[in-house]
């Protein structure tokens, strides 16, 4: 993340996205430099999503491999669904249609109401990426959603330390999130 923020300048690029030529919001939005802003804080952000992702499987255990490449396949699903979004909706300009039409950040004019189709169909297309690949990292399809291969060190051990206690264990702690 140092060297996003301080050696590619990420914050420069988001800055001149949306406060650019106006030297406010509300103004133009640059959309070319904001697409090279989501690439490159994607590309940042890369290391800690797979370090959260080992992280969770410290603890309950890696996955078996369909829900493991559905996961990674969602990560960068969602990059790309960022980088879909920006073209679909900022680049054609769909947040001004709808700006028009509800009055957010404009005066509320009539003939944006003409495009509430459009307007509907191109928001829908540019969150597809989004959707599928949060869906994909957090839930995903029902015939990746076994029981894991490996089971976790912490897991055995809270196990052992259940069972170690004396108490009575009404139910088993392995797939426990799924229930």
């Amino acid at each position: 993340m140092a060297m996003a923020i301080f050696a590619w300048n990420i914050p420069f690029f988001w800055e001149a996205t949306f406060f650019g030529e106006g030297g406010h919001h509300g103004g133009p939005i640059n959309w070319g430099i904001g697409f090279l802003a989501i690439l490159l804080t994607g590309i940042a952000l890369y290391p800690w999503c797979y370090a959260t992702l080992f992280l969770f499987w410290s603890f309950f255990g890696k996955p078996n491999a369909r829900r493991t490449g559905e996961t990674i396949g969602g990560i960068h699903l969602t990059h790309f669904g960022l980088i879909w979004f920006w073209l679909v909706f900022v680049g054609p300009g769909v947040y001004i249609w709808w700006g028009g039409m509800f009055g957010i950040g404009m005066d509320p004019e009539g003939w944006y109401w003409a495009l509430i189709v459009p307007s509907i169909f191109m928001t829908g297309l540019s969150v597809q990426g989004l959707f599928w690949g949060l869906y994909l990292i957090f839930r995903g399809t029902p015939g990746a959603r076994e029981q894991s291969e490996t089971d976790s060190i912490i897991q055995k051990k809270m196990i052992e330390q259940a069972t170690k206690s004396g108490e009575l264990v009404k139910k088993p702690l392995k797939n426990w999130w799924e229930e």
